[in-house]
């Protein structure tokens, strides 16, 4: 890749996941209006507010004047009974989001979309998390750590809250936030990564 990828994100998961690929990349953290539109499937909003990402980062080069590299966009979000959680606000609500998942099943999508020259590609990749039967106690203590506060559904698989999880089925990486499997094979389609033989 001659010029660096640029990552769409504040995330440090995902960049940390882009570092464990060894693609080089750049951050530009973008302000774009996270809010799911009414009765919108969790599948199509992840896409949608990746390529959102991709655009409002597209926007900031062409406005300053300056080459548009391959750019890479994502999204996350947990969901349960066709409920979308978001990050908890506050120590209540990672709780409550906490006791909705106890015990139980539920649905991790991330849509990526990768922006090189003309040509945009998206993709949803879905991964399911059982969580075991959490104690009040448990539920306290993990919200303690403070780990629940910046991740979506209110808990880190990568982190202490892997010891919340009984079973997954699917990509790990998605859970963390950005598909290793899928991003590299946008990438290689692109010609912005060697394919790996």
């Amino acid at each position: 890749m001659t010029v660096p990828l640029c990552l769409a994100s504040a995330s440090p998961r995902r960049q940390a996941l882009l570092n464990q690929i060894k693609v080089p990349f750049t951050v530009l953290v973008v302000d774009l209006d996270e809010t799911r539109l009414p009765d919108e499937p969790a599948n199509q909003m992840v896409v949608r507010l990746a390529s959102g990402k991709v655009k409002a980062a597209e926007s900031w080069f062409v406005e300053r004047g300056k080459p548009v590299p391959p750019i890479l966009g994502a999204d996350t979000c947990v969901v349960i009974d066709k409920e979308i959680l978001g990050k908890p606000g506050s120590r209540r609500e990672a709780a409550c989001m906490l006791h909705k998942l106890s015990g139980r099943m539920h649905q991790v999508y991330t849509g990526i979309a990768l922006a090189s020259g003309p040509t945009t590609q998206t993709q949803t990749v879905m991964s399911e998390v059982t969580f075991t039967q959490l104690t009040s106690v448990q539920i306290e203590n993990y919200c303690a750590s403070m780990e629940p506060y910046d991740k979506a559904g209110a808990y880190a698989i990568q982190g202490v809250g892997a010891t919340l999880i009984s079973h997954i089925s699917g990509s790990y990486s998605n859970i963390m936030g950005l598909p290793l499997h899928e991003t590299y094979a946008l990438l290689t389609k692109a010609r912005l990564v060697p394919v790996i033989k």
